[in-house]
């Protein structure tokens, strides 16, 4: 399960590189805490991190780099891919996170975080459909 999850942040983690045009300084998967909190710190990437929230299609368009197959999945699949993107995001481009490593507790509680977020949104997506309905009777 390890080995899967590293390849699926790894695909994650080249897509949110590519969709902001970011360079990690090495090629070293493990960084020492200083350079990963320099790299978090700097401008591009707190830019970055902040567009993935202000931007609609952002976590969007780097789930379609990441999984292009995925893009015709139902809906609620497509939710819970986007939940997992969301959640690998915010652990590589927070600058309030020391490291780029997706370990299985930081993605645990992300997951928990981000599906509670998506849930609250899609429901008040439908209330507004409902709201707008009732208006137009």
């Amino acid at each position: 399960m390890k080995d899967v999850r590293g390849s699926n942040v790894s695909l994650v983690r080249n897509a949110i590189l590519r969709k902001f045009g970011l360079q990690l300084l090495t090629s070293s998967r493990r960084k020492n805490s200083r350079e990963i909190l320099d790299w978090k710190q700097s401008k591009e990437v707190k830019d970055s991190y902040n567009k993935l929230f202000t931007e609609v299609t952002a976590i969007e368009e780097i789930t379609n780099l990441a999984f292009p197959l995925q893009a015709k999945a139902d809906e609620e699949k497509f939710n819970d891919i986007y939940i997992y993107i969301a959640s690998v995001c915010d652990i590589i481009l927070n600058p309030n996170c020391p490291t780029l490593e997706v370990s299985k507790t930081a993605m645990e509680l992300r997951l928990k975080k981000f599906r509670v977020s998506i849930e609250f949104i899609l429901l008040f997506k439908k209330l507004n459909l409902l709201i707008k309905i009732k208006i137009r009777m």
